[in-house]
């Protein structure tokens, strides 16, 4: 069961799985291939009793996009457009599976691109305890990036970039701090440092 009550299942993979390979500044870069379904999955501390809130920011050829996170309950579809899921609203850090982005690639070359990115939604001041992991699975290998080097008061980062190559969905780590303010929120600053150009609108998470 899901941290907002959703029925999960499982998937159980034969053989032995590959190491994750840490996505680093100094080694930032990795090529997806394979077919199939890209997972990128959200870890924190339980014992920060944070509420983090997961997301994607997609792109088609196009022109259309969408922002798939809990805010407003954007859940998006993994078989219709955007192409892209996220499972539940882990609102404590309670869930053992934390949250996932599902991420279609038999699609990936009707994306221009895909911003993956959190923001503290409730209960934290910054991520500097909260121990963040993101974990990127897919066939073709698994990506560890760690949030483990937020400066003070940074309230979003932007986690990752993908873009499509020629035969390759191209992940790029970020790690890119954003502070919101009374201004801008924590979406609108990623969306102006990466250019997606949504017009953002306050939105609010349904009682648990």
């Amino acid at each position: 069961m899901s941290g907002d009550g959703r029925q999960r299942g499982v998937i159980r993979l034969t053989g032995r799985a590959a190491p994750a390979v840490e996505l680093s500044q100094r080694t930032p870069c990795a090529g997806i291939t394979g077919r199939g379904v890209l997972q990128v999955n959200l870890n924190w501390s339980v014992a920060a009793e944070a509420d983090l809130d997961l997301g994607c920011m997609v792109l088609t050829r196009d022109g259309a996009g969408a922002a798939v996170q809990p805010l407003g309950a954007e859940f998006g579809d993994l078989d219709a457009w955007p192409y892209v899921s996220l499972d539940q609203d882990d609102r404590t850090g309670e869930a053992s599976d934390g949250e996932t982005l599902r991420i279609s690639l038999e699609h990936r070359h009707q994306f221009t691109k895909l911003l993956v990115y959190v923001y503290i939604y409730e209960r934290a001041a910054d991520f500097r305890t909260l121990g963040g992991v993101v974990t990127v699975s897919a066939p073709s290998g698994t990506w560890r990036i760690h949030l483990d080097d937020s400066p003070a008061g940074a309230t979003s980062c932007a986690i990752a970039l993908l873009t499509p190559g020629r035969d390759t969905l191209e992940l790029r780590r970020e790690v890119r701090w954003f502070t919101a303010q009374p201004s801008l929120t924590n979406q609108q600053l990623i969306d102006q440092a990466y250019g997606f150009g949504f017009e953002w609108v306050p939105g609010v998470k349904p009682p648990l």
